[in-house]
């Protein structure tokens, strides 16, 4: 049996529960790829996971390796694989019932998975798939931004923020970025033109009316939400209790307003779509910081505090 060095966790809780081991090396099958891992990320679904609060939509086998996020090169290819072969630098969205971003090495189906751009980083590259694919879903298929629509995004200066600004600004929109006073500057500099400080201003005061929201954060209920929308607006929600998305929807039936809820695919093709925006230099991933693989605990920790700005990516390897 061949083994492999991961980081596990063998029980729900704080960061202080993951430690290094050695389970066994995955085992592809035919449409699988088997990829060294260089990178990984820090979200708050891997948060979740690993605290135990999506056990009913999430069956770990303990001990589990988590991480949704994975970047690295191909080392073995299934027999039914065309679309990738060994060597090519690949990353992709596992999904919260998949996981494996922090182990040595991670199986993967070719059709999660997209190759690299050229103009990123293997490591960082870890980065980008879940907040990313997330946002390039969000703006192509269930709300898609036009040009000269008005686009309020909430949280914009997190890791899935940070892509939204950039995605609907190469859509042509006119954006409003809600962060705080100390991400301002970086919500301008990468293309909101206008900006509401939430530390001293309720969004819900505010008198313009919006094409599409994207809320990344929790605290404002989606009735709040639907009242910025302009009717026929749609409001995509990514941060809420998933128990709460049939009473969103059945909330659709009697409004052209839309709240729109969703868990993000685990499709390349959408992956894809990013890429091409990241090798045209459109879209730039945003990082607070990489931590070494050693150091998963600290960087659960420093994501779970909320002071970052883009993502916490980890180095695997």
């Amino acid at each position: 049996m061949k083994t492999m060095k991961a980081i596990l966790i063998n029980q729900y809780g704080t960061p202080d529960v993951f430690y290094f081991g050695e389970i066994e090396t995955p085992k592809i099958k035919g449409d699988e790829i088997l990829v060294k891992v260089f990178g990984s990320s820090v979200n708050p679904v891997d948060a979740g996971i690993r605290r135990g609060l999506l056990k009913s939509f999430v069956r770990l086998k303990l001990p589990a390796v988590l991480g949704v996020d994975v970047s690295g090169k191909v080392v073995e290819t299934g027999r039914a694989v065309s679309r990738f072969k060994v060597g090519d630098n690949v990353y992709a969205f596992l999904g919260i019932h998949r996981n494996g971003g922090y182990g040595e090495f991670a199986a993967i189906p070719q059709s999660f998975a997209a190759l690299i751009p050229d103009n990123l980083n293997i490591t960082e590259a870890g980065t980008v798939p879940g907040v990313g694919m997330t946002v390039y879903e969000a703006f192509t298929v269930h709300a898609p931004v036009k040009k000269g629509m008005l686009v309020l995004i909430n949280g914009a200066s997190g890791g899935v923020g940070t892509y939204a600004i950039q995605v609907a600004k190469y859509f042509g929109a006119e954006v409003t970025a809600v962060c705080s006073t100390e991400r301002i500057d970086l919500a301008k500099q990468l293309g909101a033109e206008k900006i509401i400080d939430y530390k001293k201003q309720n969004i819900l005061n505010t008198t313009e009316r919006y094409d599409v929201i994207l809320n990344c954060v929790r605290g404002i209920g989606f009735r709040q939400l639907k009242k910025l929308l302009k009717p026929g607006g749609k409001s995509i929600v990514i941060a809420d209790n998933p128990m709460k998305f049939p009473l969103m929807k059945l909330s659709n039936l009697f409004s052209s307003r839309k709240t729109i809820p969703f868990i993000v695919k685990t499709e390349g093709k959408i992956l894809e779509g990013l890429s091409k925006l990241i090798q045209s230099g459109k879209i730039k991933p945003v990082i607070e910081k990489i931590y070494p693989w050693k150091d998963l605990s600290q960087a659960h920790k420093h994501m779970e505090s909320g002071k970052i700005a883009g993502k916490i990516g980890i180095k695997i390897n």
